[in-house]
């Protein structure tokens, strides 16, 4: 399986749109219908899961999309805009709930929030 997506740093206060294309060894779409997409960005790694500056997790719902392999994960301006400005660890996990649920993380490492000129809108 594989999940082709880029993370690069952005603008505290903006909308992050996260676009996946799962595929099998082979190159055929990954039917991704029900799982799970979870995005974990914490300032120190040893930080709880309930202290992490912003974790989000979305199911991918039945539709050509996810038949197709394609998913998205939207962080809105709301949620990064209580960001503060700096470095961060982040990780992508897909997992397949189950009995256990199956669990893959699809990328790690280090993402810059950067700080925003204009902090109201509307």
């Amino acid at each position: 399986m594989t999940a082709n997506a880029t993370l690069s740093p952005f603008y505290r206060g903006d909308t992050k749109v996260l676009r996946f294309s799962f595929t099998e060894s082979d190159g055929k779409a990954l039917d991704i219908t029900g799982h799970e997409l979870w995005f974990t960005l914490k300032r120190d790694l040893a930080d709880p899961d309930e202290q992490a500056a912003l974790q989000k997790r979305v199911i991918f719902p039945a539709g050509t999309d996810a038949a197709a392999g394609i998913g998205v994960l939207t962080l809105d301006s709301g949620e990064t805009g209580n960001l503060e400005p700096g470095t961060y660890f982040y990780d992508l996990q897909r997992v397949i709930p189950g009995a256990p649920p199956v669990v893959t993380t699809l990328m790690s490492g280090r993402i810059a929030v950067l700080p925003d000129v204009t902090r109201r809108i509307g």
